[in-house]
């Protein structure tokens, strides 16, 4: 067994990487199909004149094949796009390629040079795309599924279609028109629950206003209303006029939940560490923005304020797609401190915080960022996990941040198991331990 071994290592050893650069040219078929010219000439000059039709033959057969598919790109547009110009990752979307010939005979062999992550069929994806035939005098329309498995904003670079019919010797491409950009969303996990409080009731559920609601301390009564709940009836006045009166009582502002995006973390994380960093930023957000929070970001070493309607929505999860860590990002060696920016920025309720509330606090880092001098578990998680921790935003200071809590109030997602179940079943648990937290 060791001789075949050495044998075979033997035969794919390159004794002479210096030559490499002169015969590489014979990888390609008109390198051969030079070299039998050559051996044809010399035959034709030494040995038999007859090696010159051989000669003749063989280079009728390189320029046809040189030739051919440069006249036949010429006759031929393409334009690219997509079912829709948003999806997330994973979501099954269309392909639509219309390629347009002008020549009188149909082209054979077309290959299509698009990105892995869109331009491969859902039923073949580690396959790439190849058309058969395109009719004469046509305008053809491929359609095919495919499945984004990486967020960005694609095609990431220019889109191709590439011929080498009829002998593969030489090939000759032309480029595709876009029609529009396909922006694939990063994964947002579907969470069902929202913390009930965080902290204090008035933090969890939003503080009293002045403005008339149907939540807080009663302000008066007025007639009732069609609409109006029949636990706000109040039956001594009811009865009293003998129509229906109802009490009028305060509203609730909105909640507030900032969230810390470690950046330096992200830097130094690795790609599906990097991507469940993102994924669980789009889910924390989009998550409270469906419950109507007043949501707050810090990205891009500054705080953004995201609203709940459709279009800003659309902006930010953009933002998110092309999302790249910079390298000069500005370092905060433990955001935890109290003197660091985060604790600074959640802590001034007069200067950061909406309405003057306490509201909820999210860390997105991985267990070796920011978090790794209170993370006990770090030794026991792999190096593609990462970690969020949800506290109550008065509670991030150095004194209440013990490790052994720390660790309650966290979720940690391996990216070798499934993050995505993992974090709907740890979320729930982890909201009601940070409550438990501050009213204890």
């Amino acid at each position: 067994m060791k001789t075949w071994d050495l044998l075979g290592k033997s035969l794919q050893h390159d004794f002479c990487p210096w030559a490499n650069a002169y015969v590489y040219w014979l990888k390609r078929p008109i390198g051969w199909f030079a070299l039998a010219m050559l051996a044809s000439l010399l035959l034709g000059i030494y040995v038999s004149a007859q090696a010159f039709l051989g000669l003749a033959a063989i280079a009728a057969l390189c320029g046809i094949g040189c030739l051919w598919p440069w006249i036949v790109m010429i006759g031929l547009r393409g334009e690219v796009a997509w079912s829709q110009a948003r999806c997330e990752e994973e979501d099954t979307i269309q392909t639509r390629l219309t390629i347009v010939n002008r020549w009188p005979w149909p082209a054979w062999g077309i290959q299509i040079e698009l990105d892995q992550a869109i331009g491969s069929r859902l039923q073949s994806p580690d396959q790439g795309v190849c058309l058969s035939r395109v009719p004469a005098l046509s305008q053809s329309e491929f359609v095919w599924d495919c499945q984004p498995k990486a967020r960005g904003v694609y095609p990431e670079q220019k889109v191709k279609m590439t011929t080498a019919f009829p002998f593969g010797i030489w090939s000759h491409s032309r480029e595709v028109t876009v029609k529009h950009l396909l922006k694939v969303w990063p994964l947002s996990v579907k969470l069902v629950d929202v913390p009930e409080h965080a902290g204090s009731h008035s933090s969890g559920i939003g503080s009293t206003s002045s403005k008339l609601g149907d939540e807080g301390d009663w302000l008066g009564v007025r007639p009732f209303r069609p609409g109006d709940s029949l636990r706000q009836v109040h039956w001594a006045q009811t009865a009293r006029r003998d129509s229906l009166v109802v009490f009028e009582r305060q509203s609730r502002t909105r909640q507030v939940v900032s969230i810390w995006f470690d950046e330096q973390a992200a830097v130094d994380s690795t790609g599906p560490q990097l991507e469940w960093m993102v994924r669980l930023l789009a889910t924390t957000t989009n998550h409270f923005l469906a419950h109507n929070w007043h949501v707050r970001v810090h990205i891009d070493d500054k705080w953004q304020i995201l609203r709940s309607d459709q279009t800003s929505k659309h902006t930010w999860m953009d933002h998110l797609a092309a999302w790249k860590p910079s390298t000069s990002t500005v370092v905060v060696d433990n955001p935890l401190a109290s003197d660091s920016p985060l604790t600074k920025s959640l802590g001034s309720r007069s200067e950061h915080m909406l309405s003057g509330m306490e509201g909820l606090a999210i860390l997105i880092s991985t267990p070796t960022g920011s978090l790794r001098s209170h993370s006990s578990e770090r030794s026991k998680t792999a190096d593609q996990s990462v970690k969020l921790l949800v506290d109550s935003a008065s509670l991030f200071s150095s004194s209440s941040m013990q490790s052994g809590s720390v660790d309650k109030r966290s979720v940690v997602l391996d990216a070798g198991d499934d993050p995505a179940a993992n974090l709907q079943v740890r979320w729930r648990s982890v909201c009601q331990q940070a409550s438990s937290m501050r009213i204890a």
